[in-house]
């Protein structure tokens, strides 16, 4: 029985590439998360200073 080291060596970078990229989409779905969170995060800060500035002009 002959073993083709090629085929061996070719399936191990292909395991290592599919296990990179599925790591590299987590990772970029963790930070658009993230990212959306820390805007909502801003906008609710912004919305609380618009409010007391409007409430300050009323008075």
């Amino acid at each position: 029985m002959e073993i083709n080291y090629a085929s061996i060596i070719a399936l191990v970078i292909n395991l290592v590439l599919i296990f990179l990229i599925i790591k590299t989409i987590f990772k970029a779905i963790q930070s658009l998360k993230h990212f959306i969170n820390r805007n909502k995060e801003m906008d609710r800060k912004l919305d609380i200073i618009i409010s007391k500035l409007e409430n300050k002009q009323n008075n």
